[in-house]
């Protein structure tokens, strides 16, 4: 029996609009996640540290930092105040 490769199955799975939405959704969650954790890094902050100083529970810093939540412009802003960022969007 052939076996799919992943390109041909995600090339066919984004054909279907309900499937593309959710992927490009899952695709920004999982980017805004990583951006925290590299600017968390950067920071040499501990996940501790930062919901300390931000106010931010730690379980929703995981959250984000997995591609698990979907945070509002009010707690990323909060999480970059408490690692003397600044929180800056871009529509490409």
């Amino acid at each position: 029996m052939p076996t799919e490769r992943f390109d041909d199955m995600f090339d066919d799975a984004v054909k279907d609009p309900r499937m593309a939405e959710l992927i490009h959704d899952c695709m920004a969650q999982m980017t805004i996640g990583m951006q925290l954790a590299e600017a968390r890094a950067d920071s040499g902050m501990s996940m501790d540290a930062l919901a300390r100083r931000s106010g931010v529970a730690k379980t929703t810093i995981l959250n984000i930092e997995h591609g698990d939540a979907s945070p509002t412009i009010a707690t990323l802003t909060k999480l970059a105040d408490a690692m003397g960022k600044r929180l800056q969007t871009a529509f490409v």
